[in-house]
């Protein structure tokens, strides 16, 4: 997957370092895939671009292929941007989104060689800096980082990069007194401000002593309300598939639920929600800004958006008849009302999860998750009659007070709903895994199960979970314990992080890539016993790693609801029945932010009123396009570049005609679909655009909107007697070292037949004469050779394929090989 280093994305930023005041590396510690998804870092790197003294790139974690290229040729991590080595930007700005994640830290600062303790970096610069959920916990990580941002990150962000600006101008270069300057921003936590010094009381032994009368504690920081001022308009389209690949419309942050296990729904309070006019302004510039078709609706709990049904219908009229999809995630049967169920329908369906998370009402009670089965139920039972044809159910085992009976529970629901409701085609997935306690909620106080007792409890879901309409899915108990370990971890566990990354712990949080083995190897060589940190704790004496963390929840808070899930006893939703108590809330400029639902004719929202001309009446024409694919857009494979193009056509303001029926593709085919890395000097595709608009027109929109690489070089309107015979292909391929030997090209040319046999995709044998494919190969120079190249049965032979099969090279030498298509004539 080049595409994942490649860059050259559409709005991306690109500056001149040398005319800006500070660099701000922004480093997502994952795939490209993973981190492109990522709203968060669609958010900073918004921000902090808008500011012209800043210039904020990106970094992503190579896959293990690419960490061994660039080790073996010693090429440091590099940005996407500009691809200045990491270790030149002032700030380093790390997403903590995942504990499996921690290792591929130590991965990105390796390749750079930027030393992993913050007190063996000497230099003020650069400034490593943390953020994220993981740093509501930060001690694990807190040799490795000079500085952590707990809580919302838009204003925070904006003053370190100021403070660090008039420091590089002003200061005096100790980083100690910079680090004090960090200090006062709120929501800033300095670990070398905080000494660990021995202590039995403390858990695993050890206590945190602050170094400053005046910085005991951290305070969150927070965003008083969300506004369409720090909202991403012209996000990073990725070229690369990512695992959202729509735009993200954020609609609300924080939640009211209250659920006990879970730390977002703690750490994220008070909800705030967008307004609807920002929601609808954002989206109707977003969508043209990235070309993009598909909405996907961002909030802990998108169902409890006040307007829902408004915006749903807003942004269905945006689409105006060509946005696929709007992306629900669960909705509570509460909620779905005859208004919303009547838009639902006009939405393509991408997935539908409830997350009953216990499958008993007695332990549902317990984590205060506010669902009973008769909600459960009637919310499957609508989500299939809407159209859903898989239900997603998460479901957790190890909860607190948990029985035998529970996992039975999950059983015994996942087949009722089954029988129920899964019928035809119709199938449930019941996803399971090990309830991870986390700081800052109700259930930070107690123990995670063992990994034997998370498998004796999985092996039991697989033995006794098998009606055929549910798919059993769940996640490696192994993983759960090492999520688990630093999830409540400490300082002392930096050695294991160095252990772990010296073994070749790479990608964890990726099934393929973990490997449990190289983890106990690392906490044998580090000392640490796992079990240590998954035991909790009820005594409220017992120091905790994060107690120095004000999350804004008070721990009174959270001790009455650990003693209230106990007894069983729930606590009602703040949004509908008042304040709770949580502490969060000073109601003055913390407080929650709610936008009276609006009705949908006030917004002009129903599309039934919409007068549009129905597609099928307009006259469309067709168009062939000739475009060349160079340098950079090499890299592009075939379904990525018809997405490349699609989405160039919405950006361009061009009216594509779009096949009917409830999922419209655009019509748009391409005459030949090159391999990855092969460069052609004309490519042609077909498109149909509405007839008013004329070839130059769609040639320069086309060229204003496509990215580097792909030209446009012709457009015209498409006539059956203009095509062209296109069974030649003519090739210039350059070597990085030599081409072929003349003696070994002159014998293959000098062959009658040259048959090779391989399997269709069909599985079939099939013969394949590779001498009849080639009509000609010239040496041009001591790198260079031409090669012409015809069709065979109709199938296009390729020139790595003769150069493999036919001319002894090796695989690794050819894909070295700059392959060009010449153009024709």
């Amino acid at each position: 997957m080049p595409t994942r280093y490649s860059g050259n994305e559409i709005n991306a930023v690109r500056k001149d370092p040398e005319k800006t005041d500070l660099s701000f590396a922004l480093v997502f510690p994952d795939l490209y895939e993973i981190g492109t998804s990522h709203f968060g870092i669609q958010i900073l790197y918004s921000i902090l671009n808008a500011r012209d003294e800043i210039a904020a790139e990106r970094f992503f974690a190579p896959a293990p292929d690419m960490e061994a290229i660039l080790r073996d040729r010693g090429i440091p991590c590099l940005s996407m941007e500009s691809r200045r080595d990491l270790k030149d930007f002032d700030i380093i700005g790390v997403s903590l989104l995942y504990e499996l994640n921690f290792t591929n830290i130590l991965t990105m600062m390796s390749l750079s060689g930027i030393e992993f303790h913050a007190e063996n970096r000497r230099n003020v610069f650069p400034l490593v800096i943390g953020g994220g959920p993981c740093a509501f916990n930060p001690e694990p990580l807190a040799d490795f980082f000079d500085a952590f941002v707990i809580g919302d990150g838009e204003q925070a962000v904006i003053e370190i990069s100021e403070k660090v600006i008039e420091f590089k101008k002003h200061g005096d270069g100790s980083k100690r007194t910079l680090l004090r300057l960090l200090s006062e921003i709120e929501g800033v936590y300095v670990p070398c401000f905080f000494n660990a010094e021995l202590s039995e009381a403390a858990g695993t032994g050890y206590r945190l002593v602050p170094v400053f009368d005046d910085y005991t504690r951290v305070r969150r920081a927070f965003l008083p309300e969300l506004t369409r001022h720090t909202f991403p308009y012209s996000p990073i389209v990725p070229f690369a598939k990512p695992v959202h690949d729509r735009l993200r419309l954020e609609i609300a942050r924080g939640c009211t639920r209250g659920c006990r296990f879970c730390q977002a729904g703690m750490i994220y309070r008070p909800v705030r929600e967008r307004s609807l006019p920002d929601l609808i302004e954002i989206a109707e510039k977003s969508l043209q800004t990235t070309g993009y078709s598909d909405i996907s609706l961002l909030s802990l709990s998108t169902g409890d958006y006040s307007s829902l049904a408004s915006l749903m219908s807003c942004l269905l009229e945006l689409g105006r008849g060509h946005c696929n999809a709007v992306s629900l995630p669960s909705i509570r049967a509460e909620k779905l009302t005859p208004e919303l169920m009547n838009i639902i329908r006009r939405v393509r369906k991408t997935g539908f999860t409830i997350a009953p998370e216990a499958g008993s009402q007695r332990l549902r009670d317990i984590i205060n998750k506010n669902l009973t089965e008769q909600s459960i139920s009637a919310a499957v039972e609508n989500a299939l009659k809407l159209g859903w044809k898989t239900i997603k159910l998460y479901f957790m085992m190890g909860l607190p007070f948990e029985t035998d009976d529970d996992i039975e529970a999950i059983c015994s629901l996942a087949t009722r709903l089954a029988s129920a409701h899964a019928k035809g085609k119709k199938t449930i997935n019941a996803s399971v895994a090990c309830f991870i306690p986390k700081a800052h909620t109700p259930f930070q106080w107690c123990s995670q199960i063992s990994l034997g007792e998370t498998k004796r409890k999985l092996q039991y879901l697989k033995d006794n979970l098998r009606h055929r309409k549910v798919n059993l899915k769940w996640q490696s108990p192994e993983m759960s314990l090492v999520e688990g370990v630093w999830a409540r971890g400490d300082r002392k566990l930096s050695g294991l992080l160095v252990a772990a990354f010296k073994n070749g712990c790479r990608l964890d949080g990726w099934a393929d890539q973990f490997d449990f083995n190289l983890w106990q190897k690392s906490f044998e060589e580090s000392g640490i016993d796992p079990e240590t940190y998954m035991k909790g704790s009820e005594d409220p004496g017992v120091p905790l790693a994060w107690d120095h963390i004000d999350s804004g929840v008070s721990c009174e808070f959270l001790r009455e609801e650990y003693e209230k899930a106990k007894q069983g006893a729930q606590t009602p939703d703040c949004r509908e029945n008042g304040c709770t108590g949580c502490g969060v809330c000073d109601f003055r400029t913390i407080k929650p932010v709610l936008h009276k639902s609006v009705p949908r004719e006030q917004n002009n929202a129903d599309s039934a009123t919409v007068s549009l001309k129905p597609a099928q009446e307009k006259i469309f024409k067709k168009f062939e396009i000739r475009f060349s694919k160079l340098g950079p857009a090499r890299f592009f494979g075939h379904l990525e570049l018809a997405t490349i193009f699609q989405r160039a056509i919405r950006r361009a303001k061009l009216n594509a005609r779009y096949s009917q029926g409830f999922n419209p593709q655009m019509k748009l085919s391409f005459e030949n679909a090159l391999p990855v890395g092969m460069e052609s000097e004309e490519e042609i595709c077909c498109i149909e655009l509405e007839g008013m608009v004329s070839p130059e027109i769609v040639m320069n929109r086309l060229n204003n909107t496509l990215p580097s690489g792909l030209d446009v070089t012709g457009c015209s309107l498409f006539t059956k007697s203009d095509r062209r015979d296109n069974d030649i292909s003519r090739y210039i391929i350059t070597m990085p070292d030599a081409i072929p030997e003349k003696h070994i090209i002159a014998k293959f040319l000098s062959l009658d037949s040259f048959v090779v046999e391989d399997f269709s995709k069909k599985g079939k044998i099939r013969r394949t004469d590779l001498r009849r494919a080639v009509e000609k190969i010239s040496v041009l120079d001591l790198q260079t050779i031409e090669m012409v190249l015809k069709k065979y049965n109709g199938r296009t032979i390729r020139p790595a394929r003769i150069l493999t099969q036919c001319l002894n090279m090796n695989e690794k030498a050819v894909m070295q090989a700059l392959i060009r298509k010449v153009k024709q004539g």
